[in-house]
Formats: C-alpha cells, sequence, structure tokens
C-alpha cells in the first residue's frame, strides 16, 4: 500500500516539475459540455421544437381575435368607452322602422262615405224651400193672412222683407233654375261635404277618399279641397246666379240663398269617416314597410365614448353581440381548429422548404434552430398582446382600428434574425410573421404585404450594424419612415379627418421605438441564451481594454503586435469578398491568446539571444507550439468568449504541420531506425470551414512569413502570398473552406496589397556629425561605460585580496 501512494505521490511530484519547466500545460483542459453537443445533433429534439412552434402558431390563429361588447351599456346614460365593429353586419333599427310605419300611417288617405240620408234630407229640404217661398210670396200678394212659420225656413223668411221675397220667389219660379239647384245641390253633396270643425282639423297636405253611394272608390284628393257647408252654399249660388245681372238686387240674393243652403246642407255635412277601413288600410301599409336594415361596416363607431345612449345604440350592440357569439362559436368549432392547423403546417413547410435548401446549417443546427423558433413565437406573442392592447386604448381615445398595422412590430422577428443569423432568414420568417399576423387581424392582405415590406427593407438595414447605438437608430428610423411609406392612405386623411393622421404618426413612432427597445433588449437575452454572436457583441471585443488582449499586450507583446497586424490583413480581405469584417478583425486579435501559457518560447516573443529551444527535443518543442491551440480555446471558455472566437482560435491552424521542429527532428534522426511520425507534428484541427476564419488562418501564415523576409518589395510579397495559399491548397488545409477560386483571388490581393503598406521602405535620412559632447544621448552612453568599467575594477581589486563581496 505504501508504495502505491510512493507512486502517487512521485508521478504528482514529476508532473510538478514538467509544468515548472513548460514542458506541460497547468490548465485543466476545458470542453463543452456533452449534453450540449448531444442536444446539438438530435432528432428528436429538433422535430419537439418545430411541433412546439406548430403548436404555438396554431393556437395565435384559433384564439380569438374579436372584441365583444363587455361594456354595461344603460339608456339615457353615457357610453364608458368607444365600441368599433370588427367585421361587417346588419341589425334593424327599430326606433327608425316605427317612425317609417308611422309616416307610412299617416300617408294613407282618410276613407270617407257619403251619407245617404244627409243627401236625401237636403234634396227634400230644398224642395221644402220652394214651397215655402212660393207659399209666402201668393200670401204677400194676395195680402192675406200669412201661414204659421215653417219649422225650418220659417225664421229665416220671417227676416226677408217683401223686396227680397219677391226677388227669391222670381228666381225660383224660374224651372229652369229650379233645376240648376237641384242639379248644383246633387253635384255639391255627391262630392262630399265636411263640417267646419272637421276641415279645420285636416293638416296641409292630407290625402282623402270618397266611397260613394254605389261603394265606388274615389281618387284621393286633398283634404282642404272638401268644402264646409259655408263653402258649399257659396258654391251652389256663385254657379246658380252666374248669369244673373250684377247689381245690389244680385248681392242681396246671393246672401239669401247662401243662408239657405246653409240650412240645406247642415252643419255637420254629409261625409262619414270610415274608421275601420282607415285602419284596415293604415295596418295594411305599416305592414308593407319592411323593417329597416342598417349596414355598419368593419372599423365603424358603433358607440363613442361619452355618447348618450339611445335604443338605437342599443338594438345596434344586442345585433353586433348576438352575431359575434355566432363568429365565435364558428372560430371554436373543430373545423376551424383543423383549418388552422392546416394553415400553419403548410406555411411552415414553405419556410423550412427554402431554409433546408438556402441555409442547411439552419435545419442541421439545433441551436439555431432552436432561436429561430423562439423569435417566432415572441414575436407572434407580442404582436397578440400589442393588438389587444390597440383595441384597449382605441376604445378609450376614439382611435380608428384601420390603424391597427401600425401598432403591431411586424418588424421585431426580421430585426432580430438579420443581426443573428443572416438576412435570407430573416426575409422568410418575416414573411411567416406576417402571414400569421394577417390571419389573427382577419386576413388582411394590406397587413400581410406591409409586414413583408417592412420585415424586408428593415433586415437590410440593420444587418450590418456595427454597435447597439447604431442598431437601435437604424432599427427606429427604418420601422418608422416605412410604417409611413407603406400606409398610404394616411396621406389623404390630413384634409378629410386630421386626427386620424396624427394618431397615424403617433403609432407610427411608439411602433419604431417600442420594436427597436425590445430588439435591443431580445438581442442581450438571446445571446446569453443561446450563445449567439452578433456584430455588436464582437464589436465590444474590439476594445484593447479587454483581460485577456491587456495580459497580451504586456506578456507577450510580439504575439500581441502579431495578432493586430494578422487582424488588420483579416479584416481588409473579409471586405474584399463581402464577408464579415467584424467577425474576421475579433478572431484575429484572440487567435493567440493560448501563447500566454509560456509566450518565451515563441520566436516573436523571444528578445534575447538564447532561445530555450535550444535544450529541448523537436518534438517536446512541437508539444508546446501545438499546445498553444488548446492553451486558448482553455483561455477562451474560461473568459467566456463567442463561439466563433474559440473556433477561429481552435481551426486557424487547420492541421497544419510545425515544419521547422519537424525538419529539425527529420535532420537529428537521420542515424537513428526510428521513424518520424509527421502526425506528432501537425495541430490537431479541425480544418476551417467558415470564411472569416479561413481568412484568419491564411492571414496568420502571411504575416509570420513576411517578417522572415529580407528587404521585402511588392514583387516578394506577392510571391510569397500566393505561395503559402497554394501550398495551403496543396496540404488539403483548405479542403473545407467555404471559398471560391474567385474569392481566393481577391483575398491574395488584399494580402498583398495591406503586406506592402506595412513593410514600405523609407528614405535613409543624412546624419549630421556632431562632437560628442554635444550629443546628449552619447555622453550618456559614455557615462554608463565609464561606471561600469569601475565597478569591474573594484571587483577584481576586492577579489585579490581576499576580502568579502558587498
Amino acid at each position: 500500500m505504501f508504495n502505491w501512494l510512493k507512486d502517487i505521490i512521485e508521478q504528482r511530484l514529476n508532473k510538478r516539475r514538467m509544468e515548472q519547466r513548460g514542458l506541460v500545460g497547468s490548465r485543466k483542459r476545458r470542453t463543452d459540455s456533452p449534453l450540449t453537443n448531444a442536444a446539438e445533433h438530435s432528432k428528436v429534439l429538433g422535430l419537439f421544437m418545430l411541433a412546439l412552434l406548430w403548436a404555438v402558431c396554431s393556437l395565435m390563429l384559433t384564439l380569438p381575435s374579436l372584441r365583444p361588447v363587455n361594456a354595461p351599456l344603460i339608456l339615457s346614460q353615457q357610453a364608458p368607452k368607444t365600441i368599433f365593429a370588427d367585421f361587417d353586419f346588419v341589425y334593424t333599427d327599430n326606433e327608425r322602422t316605427k317612425q317609417l310605419r308611422n309616416e307610412a300611417r299617416e300617408a294613407v288617405p282618410l276613407y270617407f262615405r257619403i251619407d245617404n240620408i244627409a243627401v236625401e234630407r237636403s234634396q227634400d229640404l230644398l224642395k221644402e224651400f220652394f214651397s215655402a217661398v212660393a207659399a209666402r210670396a201668393n200670401a204677400v200678394k194676395s195680402k192675406s193672412q200669412e201661414p204659421s212659420s215653417d219649422k225650418v225656413f220659417g225664421g229665416l223668411l220671417d227676416k226677408l222683407d217683401d223686396d227680397s221675397l219677391n226677388l227669391t220667389y222670381q228666381l225660383i219660379r224660374n224651372e229652369t233654375a229650379r233645376e240648376q239647384f237641384q242639379k248644383e245641390l246633387s253635384a255639391v253633396l255627391n262630392g262630399g261635404i265636411f263640417s267646419r270643425e272637421e276641415k279645420e282639423n285636416h293638416k296641409v297636405g292630407q290625402q282623402i277618399r270618397i266611397i260613394d253611394s254605389a261603394d265606388r272608390d274615389r281618387l284621393p284628393k286633398p283634404a282642404l279641397q272638401i268644402p264646409n257647408p259655408e263653402e258649399a252654399s257659396r258654391q251652389i249660388v256663385d254657379v246658380v246666379l252666374k248669369y244673373y245681372s250684377p247689381g245690389k238686387a244680385r248681392d242681396s240674393l246671393q246672401k239669401i240663398l247662401v243662408q239657405v243652403f246653409n240650412t240645406i246642407i247642415g252643419p255637420k255635412g254629409n261625409l262619414l269617416l270610415d274608421t275601420a277601413m282607415v285602419k284596415a288600410k293604415q295596418d295594411e301599409a305599416a305592414q308593407n314597410v319592411a323593417p329597416l336594415k342598417v349596414e355598419v361596416k368593419k372599423n365603424d363607431v358603433i358607440i363613442a365614448v361619452n355618447q348618450k345612449i339611445t335604443q338605437k345604440d342599443l338594438d345596434c350592440t344586442a345585433a353586433y353581440d348576438k352575431q359575434y357569439r355566432e363568429r365565435l362559436e364558428e372560430t371554436d368549432s373543430v373545423h376551424r381548429i383543423i383549418q388552422n392547423l392546416t394553415w400553419s403546417f403548410i406555411l411552415m413547410l414553405f419556410v423550412g422548404f427554402y431554409m433546408y435548401h438556402i441555409h442547411p446549417e439552419v435545419v442541421k443546427s439545433n441551436q439555431k434552430l432552436a432561436l429561430t423558433g423562439t423569435i417566432v413565437i415572441v414575436s407572434l406573442v407580442i404582436n397578440y398582446l400589442f393588438i389587444k392592447l390597440f383595441y384597449f386604448v382605441s376604445s378609450i381615445f376614439s382611435i380608428s382600428p384601420s390603424l391597427i398595422t401600425a401598432a403591431v412590430p411586424l418588424a421585431l422577428a426580421a430585426i432580430l434574425l438579420s443581426v443573428m443569423i443572416g438576412f435570407r432568414v430573416a426575409l422568410y420568417v418575416g414573411f411567416f410573421v406576417s402571414a400569421i399576423t394577417s390571419t389573427m387581424l382577419s386576413n388582411s392582405f394590406d397587413t400581410a404585404l406591409q409586414g413583408i415590406v417592412i420585415c424586408c427593407l428593415a433586415a437590410i438595414a440593420v444587418r450590418r450594424s456595427a454597435n447597439y447605438r447604431v442598431f437601435f437608430i437604424r432599427s427606429f428610423l427604418v420601422v418608422f419612415f416605412l410604417f409611413w411609406l407603406m400606409d398610404f392612405g394616411q396621406l389623404w386623411h390630413v384634409n378629410s379627418s386630421p386626427e386620424v393622421f396624427f394618431w397615424a404618426i403617433g403609432l407610427f413612432f411608439c411602433n419604431a421605438f417600442v420594436t427597436a427597445t425590445i430588439a435591443l433588449i431580445l438581442i442581450f437575452i438571446f445571446e446569453l441564451l443561446f450563445g449567439v454572436t452578433t456584430n455588436m457583441a464582437l464589436f465590444t471585443l474590439c476594445d484593447y481594454s479587454h483581460p485577456l488582449l491587456r495580459r497580451l499586450e504586456l506578456e507577450a507583446p510580439g504575439t500581441f503586435h502579431h495578432s493586430l497586424m494578422v487582424a488588420s490583413l483579416a479584416e481588409y480581405a473579409a471586405k474584399a469578398i463581402n464577408a464579415n469584417p467584424i467577425k474576421a478583425r475579433v478572431g484575429a486579435m484572440f487567435h493567440d491568446i493560448g501563447k500566454l501559457t509560456k509566450p518565451e518560447y515563441f520566436i516573436e516573443n523571444i528578445f534575447e539571444s538564447e532561445n530555450k529551444h535550444a535544450d529541448l527535443h523537436p518534438r517536446m518543442s512541437s508539444l508546446i507550439i501545438l499546445n498553444h491551440v488548446k492553451e486558448g480555446v482553455d483561455l477562451a471558455l474560461k473568459y467566456k468568449l463567442r463561439k466563433i472566437i474559440r473556433d477561429a482560435i481552435q481551426q486557424h491552424h487547420g492541421t497544419d504541420i510545425v515544419y521547422y521542429f519537424y525538419k529539425r527532428a527529420l535532420e537529428e534522426n537521420k542515424e537513428k531506425s526510428v521513424p518520424v511520425d509527421e502526425s506528432e507534428y501537425r495541430y490537431p484541427g479541425p480544418l476551417p470551414v467558415e470564411k472569416e476564419i479561413v481568412i484568419i488562418s491564411l492571414a496568420d501564415a502571411c504575416e509570420a512569413a513576411s517578417r522572415a523576409m529580407i528587404k521585402p518589395t511588392p514583387n516578394k510579397i506577392e510571391a510569397l502570398v500566393w505561395e503559402i495559399i497554394r501550398k495551403r491548397i496543396r496540404d488539403g488545409q483548405l479542403a473545407c473552406a467555404d471559398l471560391t477560386i474567385a474569392e481566393l483571388t481577391k483575398i491574395k490581393e488584399s494580402f498583398t496589397k495591406t503586406l506592402i503598406t506595412m513593410n514600405h521602405g523609407r528614405i535613409a535620412y543624412p546624419r549630421d556629425e556632431v562632437d560628442d559632447e554635444d550629443d546628449l544621448f552619447v555622453a550618456a552612453q559614455n557615462k554608463e561605460a565609464a561606471a561600469e568599467k569601475t565597478d569591474k575594477t573594484d571587483d577584481s581589486k576586492s577579489g585579490s585580496t581576499g576580502a568579502p563581496a558587498a
């Protein structure tokens, strides 16, 4: 047991000695979690995320987008909020219908029947008047005693003097005149006569219809054209006396006859109102009036805030609530749910098919798939919440629901994905979110069209944002102006409805501000949750104040300067091929941080003549050189650097060979029979894939090689760059690179141009000869040399006398 313990202690001590001598790394290796790696490529997890996205999209479509009338409305009270119509509907205006039916009743003419008894009585009274006048005239003529007064005309005849009585008698003696009196009386009676009170009660324009003794219905005529007894009497007398000689006698006779016929006709006339027929006709006319249907268009105001509630408003809201419930039942039906599931599946299939062929790395990576799905779900939920919020605010401030699109942050998903994954993914996901949102808003084609255009242009505007401030400003401005430009109809509201125009401007501003703010917050959250890297996050690492860069500057200044040169080369080359220059620059700045563990073993940090590799075996030296990649990954994990930086550290050498020590091993092993394994001198890889990392790999080799050139010239530099690229191609280091030959050519040209500017020559300036006394630097050097010479003399004297050193 003691031997076993002794062996363990001995192993630990040997490892400590090797660590102190720099022969092995002292840091425990850090790797990504196995669970994370398994989840990244799990098909089950990918299918689960797609199913979750499908369920959420279907739920968003199934949730009721209608607004019930949940505000208490009381007759003659003020409305607490504004109610808009979510859909077109028709309701019956009972109050107006009742009014129209009353008008129809009033328009029905009054039906009167001629009283045959009154007609016969008037005709008999006319004959009786003729007889009474003849008898009175004969009595006056014979100067005999007058008979007793008649019951009807006695009083009237008593008032007549002899001349008036004689005129009347002379007129009625004429047979023709008597017949004319009878004829006119019959005509007037047959035409109908109102009493004075009844005629005064009729309105102007009131129509009546008269049913004669033969039960014939005559054409309607205005009630005011029907005479009363006095008017009928004058009408009869005027016709009879039409050809009577005018004069005082005629006027006296006319006056007498009017009184006579007024008595004959009677005060009540001869028209009797047929109330039964009038009621029947009025009821028939009222039934013929169809109920008044009022059409309310979508987004019209049903009830305005603070409006006094009338019965019409209650009828309208009742009809709206009834149709709302009917539509809600249709929405909750199984058929509707299946339709939403099918529609969501078709949209997801369409977008997924595009991504599989254009961006297969998104479909094959569960991390990117989860990020995309999460952004879609969050965007749809936020859109739904803002739709509900807009309806709530619009009911309070009476904002037209036609502005609902201006209140929904349609561009949120596209803005996020544009900076996190790519523009084309953002474009199609923006189309997907716009389609789902438009369906939530009752299949509004305008919403879908505006969403697609806004998502496309917003994604283009923000995808190159270098920092968070620029990202926020671009997001705000592009969303604000695009909503304004897309909503052409608002320009016409300036004159007709300025209130709607100003509400639209306010909503555009709020939408842009909220979209930019939420996008900025979600970027921070998603960067932490999913480990994604954006240009804004990388841009913060370009600052030299990062602890690793500060250490690199102090502990390995040569490596730090080399990293800066490689960063410049990579940045310009990335711009030349339209790659991401920020990603290339940041990756280049951190690609050699692994050299911090043993900076003195790398040539750029050796400032003394002593080379620490002189006493080491080539294999040991190669291990130290190769180990800087693993150490760099460890440091990147420790400081939680982005994955793109870790990939740049791990892949920037690919599987390249440490040729110097490999060649040295071959030379030292010529006389030995043990072969040198080339794989032991190669980096573990993997090979670089992304354009930016390939550029960093090539820039690292070109910059290091250019440092070893003697008197570099443009031709030498160009040949060197081209030779390094060809060597990498021959060695298979670019086998997995996502680059074309044309892009490699542009990279070569960019490297050449940048290296020429870095290694430019200077003109040798002439130096004036001055006395040593006048040259401060020469005087200081002379003084320092004299001091050193004195110290050596004192040391030699003390050593020769045997005295102890101080």
